[in-house]
């Protein structure tokens, strides 16, 4: 609602769901690419399936992306909208598209723990090792907030199991520090380096031993 003075029409009617009055607008020619201050285009409202067909089928330019770099697919996967990132899969979006800060489409669903918008992604030919400016990756950041499922499926798609972030810690480095035994043993199950260190010369052995996993 903050974008509202600033918005055109066919934004506040995308961002509302009236679907009728979207295709009015677009029948008299409104500018469905006509951008609100944060560079937000109405595709952006994605919550409203019926919507955004309508903008796809009417040349909505489907990889632009707001000022921080985010597109309309990254913000459907961040919001775990499975029939929307359908959609603009379907009509040839960019799916290895990144914010500004190097974030992903496959990175933020991995974030977030949305599993059926992760396959999709990686059914799709998304970069599985592509990784933020700070080196992490979509596996490191699945281990870090314990989505088990989401990791399980990258390390079925060969995800570099041992790829770290900047201070060296690695996918299970991270994943012993939060504590997430389950996804701790599926790592360790698929020969994650137990003694790999970060920079401090912390390793995954020691916090192990300190979470009482290993005597």
């Amino acid at each position: 609602q903050g974008n509202i003075l600033r918005s055109s029409p066919l934004f506040i009617a995308c961002q509302e769901g009236h679907t009728e009055v979207v295709q009015m607008l677009i029948n008299n020619k409104a500018d469905i690419n006509k951008c609100v201050d944060d560079g937000a285009s109405p595709l952006f409202i994605e919550g409203h399936t019926e919507v955004v067909q309508m903008l796809i089928n009417n040349k909505a330019d489907i990889n632009k992306c707001v000022d921080d770099g985010a597109s309309p697919l990254f913000i459907a996967c961040q919001n775990g909208h499975t029939e929307v990132v359908q959609m603009l899969i379907n009509n040839k979006a960019d799916i290895n598209k990144c914010k500004d800060d190097g974030a992903s489409p496959l990175f933020i669903a991995c974030q977030n723990g949305h599993t059926e918008v992760v396959q999709m992604l990686i059914n799709n030919k998304a970069d599985i090792n592509k990784c933020k400016d700070t080196e992490s990756s979509p596996l490191f950041i699945a281990c870090q907030n314990g989505h088990t499922e989401v990791v399980q499926m990258l390390i079925n798609n060969k995800a570099d199991i041992n790829k770290c972030v900047e201070d060296g810690a690695s996918p299970l480095f991270i994943a012993c520090q939060k504590g997430h035994t389950e996804v701790v043993q599926m790592l360790i199950n698929n020969k994650a380096d137990i003694n790999k260190c970060i920079d401090d010369g912390v390793s995954p052995l020691l916090l192990l031993v300190r979470m009482d996993i290993l005597k």
